[in-house]
């Protein structure tokens, strides 16, 4: 009989879960755990039958922000939810991005616009910040869902077009388009209870800035700076407590030095093939 019933809690999309994670269902049961794929929305689930449910892969949460901060308030009654539900709800909206710029945290530069303010004007926005060019996005996405680069101060209107579209369903965030990324990448900087367990790069594929496996981005080992990892710290040290798992995202800003790009503490993937 195992001591320890974990569910690793995935999306409909991933029964069987994401191979990464297949990696750690294999090191828990070698640890002698009882470990379960289970999907977060599947009403089936006695999530009380399990000493520990891990958000792992529910990569579809994006669209139902409210329901899935629901089904974990719901899940951190009936057993321990790691994350915990209110690291999960200040964590799946991006506007978290804003209070550790406020705490000190060197982050991308960003406009954050509301859905319920008047409509913006983006070019007259890119002017006003001196970013000739821009992405736009979701307050609330994973991914690259909903993502659009904005060329040229937005000549051609296309970027504004993205955001009246992001607008219409929810806040939305302009940044700079970090002019590193297309050529270095993204480190990410892997933390488990606080303690720097491993790093990556991921770069995107030729011609390409989104760092993700589907764009063709590529990932590799990597052995993150002294600089790296201080803003890497310095933005879980504004945390309440360490978090089980963390991911830092970084890219190298306008002088180099390390901004924090992402603070992934729900759904991230942790590399651990890398």
């Amino acid at each position: 009989m195992t001591d320890v019933e974990i569910a690793l809690v995935t999306c409909a999309a991933l029964p069987a879960l994401d191979p990464d994670d297949r990696l750690l269902a294999e090191a828990l049961r070698r640890l002698g755990c009882a470990v379960t794929p289970c999907v977060w929305d599947d009403e089936a689930v006695a999530w009380s039958a399990f000493d520990l449910a891990l958000v792992r892969s529910p990569w579809d949460y994006a669209s139902r922000r409210e329901a899935f901060v629901r089904w974990a308030e719901r899940v951190g009654r009936a057993t321990t939810l790691r994350n915990p539900p209110d690291v999960i709800a200040w964590n799946t909206d991006k506007r978290y991005l804003r209070a550790l710029a406020a705490a000190g945290v060197p982050t991308v530069p960003t406009a954050w616009l509301e859905a319920s303010a008047p409509e913006p004007d983006l070019a007259a926005l890119l002017v006003e910040r001196g970013w000739r060019e821009a992405v736009v996005k979701p307050a609330v996405g994973a991914g690259s869902s909903g993502l659009a680069r904005v060329r040229d101060g937005d000549r051609d209107g296309a970027g504004a077009a993205a955001l009246a579209a992001l607008l219409a369903t929810g806040d939305a965030m302009v940044q700079p388009f970090v002019a590193s990324v297309p050529a270095e990448g993204e480190v990410s900087l892997i933390y488990y209870d606080g303690v720097l367990s491993h790093a990556v790069r991921k770069r995107p594929a030729a011609g390409e800035f989104r760092v993700q496996p589907e764009f063709g981005a590529t990932v590799t080992a990597e052995t993150p700076t002294d600089a790296e990892r201080a803003v890497a710290e310095a933005a879980l040290a504004t945390l309440a407590a360490p978090p089980l798992y963390a991911r830092v995202d970084l890219v190298a800003g306008d002088d180099g030095t390390p901004w924090l790009m992402e603070l992934e503490l729900v759904e991230p993937a942790l590399f651990f093939a890398a």
